[in-house]
Order: structure tokens, then sequence, then C-alpha cells
């Protein structure tokens, strides 16, 4: 009899299990949270899906609108709730270490899902078309707090394919298929025993460039033109959300160091050669070796020493320095003649 109980309570919880783990972190977004959440809820799905929701110590009274949730959705949300900050990608990381649905989608901080199909459709597709890794669709781009200023995040008007080849290209946007909010893949995270620490080893906050490194080392992603989503990238003078600080900083290290950590990845674990991708990183080499030299900035020399150093692989970097040293000569030569 015992072990007829155990089979029965197995065979319930595998029914219970989720096939989609919604993968949702927050930081101070609370303004933000109930438009972000009831997105989700209100999804016509037929197959049951979680909610894991990871907060990063928010300072404001986000986790009393995260209780108030759970309180109300128990058996949908699943809360995790940090009592120190350590950044969004190790915030983002730690909830799909934590989903245990066969596919994963994602949202985060203050973007929102403007179509109840939308899982549906996603996946549908994805059951249909086991040859993609995951799926992307198209959202709009918010520009403004205060009036309605939006644009679409890609202008295409037939769906697009990305490969491990698209991360090869130097601009950042070529590389990724559509902004976070509307990605859903297949859990690679419970599939896969591999290293995936890049993912927040990379960079503290940027983290949507090495999930496409990720699934592209495991096969296609498919992009879909459809609009389902808002992605808010607001970016103000003053203001204090990511976006708006990130405008103003310099990333040149953080990000050498970022694409340092993706070749090592593609190198190391991967095993596949990436060539043409060391120019990503040899480019911000040159262009902070040029502005040290320029300026004299003792701490701009000491940003210079630090990102010779964060990888064995110097021959890009030497070789960036020379060439946009011949393109500076050859400007300076064309205003002289032409003077």
């Amino acid at each position: 009899q015992g072990l007829l109980e155990r089979w029965t309570e197995r065979r319930l919880n595998m029914k219970e299990l989720p096939i989609v783990s919604v993968a949702v972190i927050t930081y101070n977004m609370a303004g933000y949270l109930s438009q972000l959440l009831d997105s989700i809820l209100i999804q016509k799905v037929n197959f049951p899906y979680e909610i894991i929701i990871d907060d990063d110590c928010s300072p404001d009274n986000t986790r009393e609108l995260l209780y108030q949730y759970k309180e109300k959705y128990p058996d949908k949300i699943v809360l995790s709730l940090r009592d120190k900050n350590v950044g969004g990608s190790r915030n983002m990381y730690g909830v799909m270490q934590q989903c245990r649905g066969k596919y994963i989608a994602i949202l985060e901080g203050d973007d929102y899902w403007d179509d109840e199909n939308k899982l549906q459709y996603q996946y549908d597709f994805m059951e249909s078309h086991p040859e993609y890794v995951g799926m992307t669709c198209n959202s709009w781009c918010e520009l403004s707090r205060t009036e309605e200023i939006r644009k679409v995040r890609r202008d295409i008007k037939e769906p697009m394919i990305f490969s491990y080849e698209d991360f090869m290209k130097p601009f950042f946007f070529d590389r990724l298929p559509n902004s976070t909010d509307t990605w859903f893949f297949k859990n690679i995270f419970k599939t896969y025993d591999e290293d995936f620490s890049v993912f927040y080893r990379a960079h503290n906050m940027v983290w949507d460039q090495s999930l496409a490194l990720i699934l592209y080392g495991k096969g296609k992603v498919y992009v879909d033109p459809k609009i389902v989503s808002h992605h808010r990238t607001i970016v103000e003078k003053d203001g204090t959300n990511y976006q708006s600080k990130y405008a103003r900083e310099n990333h040149c290290e953080t990000d050498a160091y970022m694409y340092a950590m993706h070749e090592d990845y593609m190198e190391n674990v991967l095993h596949r050669k990436c060539i043409p991708f060391y120019k990503v990183r040899a480019d911000l080499f040159a262009e902070m070796f040029y502005r040290a030299w320029k300026s004299g900035d003792r701490e701009e020399k000491a940003m210079v020493s630090r990102m010779w150093n964060q990888r064995n692989k110097k021959w890009p970097l030497v070789a960036a320095c020379i060439r946009h040293g011949k393109e500076t000569i050859g400007r300076k030569i064309k205003r002289i003649c032409k003077g």
C-alpha cells in the first residue's frame, strides 16, 4: 500500500509540473510591478506555468506587493527574496536555475506583455519547431515616462534566424534577436550539465548577451515579427534608472571584460573558433589606449593596463591599435590635403 501511495503521489506531482517557467527579476520597480505581473497572470494558455520571482533586495515597497500577489496566487507564484543586493546577472541566473518548466520566458523590471496569447503563441511554435533552441517576438520600446513616445524594437516584416555566427558581428544589436521580454527558449539550465557561470561572471548587470551566446551554442533562435510586449528603454539626463546611469558612464573596461569572458566561453566550453569576435574587445582596448595616451590621465592609463591583462590573448589588441593608428593618420593626411 505504501508503494502505491508513493507512486500515486509521484504521478500527481508530475502532472503539476509546469510546462513553462516565467523568470522575473525585480529591483526598485514597485511602480511597474503590478502591470508586469498582471500581464503574466492574464495569459490564456492550455498548459500549467509558474512564475519565479527574485527580488534583489529592493529598498522600495516591492516586497509588500510581492507578498500580496503570492497570497492571491499561491499555486502559481514562487518567491525568492534576497537579503542583499547581488546585481541583475546573478539575480536572473538564480531565477533560471529554479525554473522547472520545459521552456523559460523572461520578464524583468519595468517591462510588460500586452498580448494575452503571448505564451501560448510561442509554446505552440516551439512545440512544432523543435529544431530551434528558442524564439523571440518583436516589442515596442517605450522612450518616455511622461508621454507616449515609442518605436518598434526591430523594423522587420519577415521572420529572421539568429545563430552562433551572428554573435561574431561587431555591434551588439546585430548579436541579439530582440529584447529579453520577448524571449522564449528551451530550459537548457535543466537539460545540460554544463558550466553556465559566464552568465553572471561576464558582467554584473548585462546578461542578455551572455544568454544569447549560451543559446547559440545549443542551436538557432527564430525571430518572429509579431509584437507581443513593451520594453521600457528610457534614458534621461539625470535619470536614476539603469539605462540612464549606463549612458553617462565609461564602460570600456567592463564591456571589454565581458567580451573576454565570452571569448573564453566560446573557446574552452563550446570549443568553437571566435576569431572575428576578437575585434569587439580589441576595438574597445584601442579606443581606451589612444584616449589615455592623448589625455595622460593616470586613471585612464590604469584602465588600459587592466584591460590589457583581462586575457592572455594579446595580438588582437595590438592589431587594433595599429589599425586605429593608421586610420587616424589617414584622416589627418586627408585634412591636410584638403586644406
